[in-house]
C-alpha cells in the first residue's frame, strides 16, 4: 500500500498503535453510523496521513482532531484529512532531525460522502434534511483520493510508519 504510491523511499519501521479507549469509541461510532444507515455496513478504509513528530504522542493518546492538529488548508472542509495515496500524505511529513519522516495509517469510517468545499465545518445534509447528514467529504465523488472527516470518533490511528529517502547508489567506471 505504502510503496505502491510512494517511490524513492524505504520503510525503516512500522509500529502498531494500540489504544483500547480510542478503539471502543471508534467501534461505537461505527455502530451508530450503521444504525443511521438502516443496518447497512459502513464504508471503512485504511488511509494515510502525514504528520510532524510533534503530533505523534498526542495522536496516539487523544486521536486526530482537526481543531488541535495541523493547519495545512481546508479546501474540502475544516476536518481531518486523509489520503488513499502515501505520495500525497508525504507532502505533510517533514523530515525530523535524523532525516526520517513519519506517516499514520488510520482506519477511517468514511460512510456516505460528497464533494467537500472550503466553507464546511461538518458534512452537508442529505437532500435538505435537518437530521440526516453525509459522513465525510472527498475531493472527487467518482474517484476520491482525499477524504475529510469531521468527528474524531470516525478515526482510529492504527499504524505509524517511519521512513526515509532511499540511498542513491552511484556507479564509477575507472
Amino acid at each position: 500500500m505504502f510503496t505502491k504510491t510512494l517511490s524513492g523511499f524505504v520503510v525503516k519501521k512500522i509500529g502498531r498503535i494500540q489504544n483500547p479507549s480510542l478503539w471502543k469509541l471508534y467501534q461505537w461510532k461505527k455502530g451508530q453510523m450503521k444504525k443511521a444507515n438502516n443496518g447497512a455496513e459502513v464504508d471503512e478504509k485504511r488511509l494515510f496521513r502525514g504528520t510532524d513528530n510533534t503530533y505523534i504522542t498526542h495522536t496516539c493518546h487523544e486521536n486526530l482532531d482537526w481543531r488541535t492538529c495541523g493547519t495545512h488548508g481546508t479546501l474540502y472542509g475544516q476536518g481531518s484529512y486523509f489520503s488513499r495515496d502515501a505520495s500525497y500524505s508525504h507532502n505533510y511529513s517533514p523530515k525530523n532531525s535524523d532525516g526520517k519522516r513519519t506517516m499514520f495509517v488510520a482506519r477511517v469510517l468514511i460512510g456516505d460522502y460528497i464533494t467537500g468545499n472550503v466553507n464546511l465545518r461538518r458534512p452537508p445534509s442529505k437532500s435538505g434534511s435537518m437530521t440526516h447528514f453525509y459522513d465525510s467529504c472527498v475531493d472527487n465523488i467518482y474517484q476520491p483520493t482525499i477524504y475529510v472527516v469531521f468527528e474524531k470518533q470516525q478515526i482510529y490511528p492504527e499504524y505509524l510508519i517511519e521512513y526515509e529517502e532511499e540511498e542513491k547508489k552511484s556507479c564509477c567506471i575507472s
